[in-house]
């Protein structure tokens, strides 16, 4: 609790001593500070909290992870039950997505975001367009009916398409992204060795691979050049291993200390 408070006493401070201020910009950064399911460490993950604190924070993307309810609507959730972070304690396709709006969202991170819900994907990109880019993980759990489908509709609808990239791990999902809106820039999430390595950055359903952080070495980053993949990294916390994938030219670093990167990434600006 002491160390939540501190954070947030230094976010509030940060934001209230220039009305005028702004925070990093996404050029500074481009794209290589991806914020873990928002600013999860300052908000509530996958909130529309977390997401304005993303982008206070400067970053350059937001992760989020999205499922369907049971009614068809697409939302951030990542969890297969939504029990963690609403204490409703049933699986997401069988949630109809009016009881999901009434539960807090916040409330299990503290009490000050009681009042946050769970959004819908819709309502994010609202808040993201012309602030921040979107990473968008489409959740396999088995149950989904339209989900690729739906998360195309609402990118298209609201014009997004230059500025998500939808991810997945399952490489279905990626396909019916592809045969939907061939200009949808998809990525695939892995994160364990794969027993045909070369096989990953050959497929040709998806531009990046964003894979576990203890994956990545020269001979990854080798690969993925020669194919023209990008690579983003997750879940990197620690300066040692930022500064690592950096050296190495990943083009995202996924984290949950998205303003502690931005700070790293303006040092080592200055010293260069």
């Amino acid at each position: 609790m002491q160390k939540f408070m501190l954070v947030l006493a230094v976010v509030f401070a940060v934001n209230f001593t220039a009305t005028g201020s702004t925070p990093a910009t996404r050029a500074d950064n481009s794209g290589l500070v991806t914020a873990h399911r928002g600013s999860s460490h300052t908000a509530p993950e996958n909130t529309a909290s977390s997401i304005r604190q993303a982008i206070k924070d400067g970053a350059g993307y937001a992760e989020l992870d999205v499922q369907e309810t049971v009614d068809g609507v697409i939302v951030l959730m990542h969890d297969d039950s939504a029990k963690r972070t609403t204490g409703i304690n049933k699986p997401m396709w069988e949630i109809p997505y009016g009881e999901l709006r009434q539960a807090s969202a916040g409330d299990w991170f503290h009490p000050q975001f009681r009042q946050e819900r769970v959004p819908t994907l819709e309502e994010i990109i609202e808040i993201a367009q012309g602030k921040i880019k979107l990473n968008i993980e489409l959740k396999n759990n088995g149950h989904q009916k339209r989900l690729a489908e739906e998360t195309v509709n609402i990118i298209e609808r609201r014009k997004f398409t230059a500025d998500c990239t939808v991810t997945s791990f399952d490489p279905a999902l990626l396909r019916k992204v592809k045969q939907l809106n061939a200009s949808i820039r998809t990525g695939l999430i892995i994160g364990q060795k794969s027993a045909n390595r070369e096989a990953l950055f050959t497929d040709r359903n998806y531009e990046v691979l964003s894979a576990a952080y203890p994956l990545v070495d020269e001979e990854f980053m080798r690969l993925a050049a020669q194919h023209r993949k990008q690579v983003f990294v997750w879940t990197v916390n620690d300066i040692k291993t930022m500064n690592r994938m950096l050296k190495l030219g990943v083009d995202s670093i996924i984290t949950n200390e998205p303003a502690q990167l931005v700070e790293l990434l303006r040092q080592r600006r200055a010293k260069s």
